[in-house]
């Protein structure tokens, strides 16, 4: 699941909103300014609670929808198979 996140944030075709949705609950539950302040005692930190869970369920359920389109990614190069990359190997530069 984690591999499988940090591909999903990196996707460019995913929408930019759906990749900072965790962010921007993060950011919401440390900014001062809330729906409901934080010096009630019970229903200012229940509001934190919420929007991180369903920040949290959000991401999760997106995460598991993700299709990886296999054939996007490079295959490694095997050793002693000629440098693909069009630039030569470090040891000769």
């Amino acid at each position: 699941m984690g591999t499988r996140f940090f591909r999903y944030v990196r996707d460019p075709r995913v929408p930019l909103w759906r990749r900072l949705a965790g962010l921007f609950a993060v950011i919401y539950f440390v900014v001062p300014v809330d729906a409901l302040p934080d010096f009630l005692p019970i229903l200012g930190w229940l509001d934190d609670v919420g929007v991180l869970s369903a920040a949290a369920f959000f991401m999760v359920r997106e995460v598991q929808r993700y299709q990886l389109d296999v054939s996007a990614w490079p295959t490694p190069v095997a050793p002693g198979e000629a440098n693909r990359a069009g630039t030569p190997p470090l040891r000769d530069r």
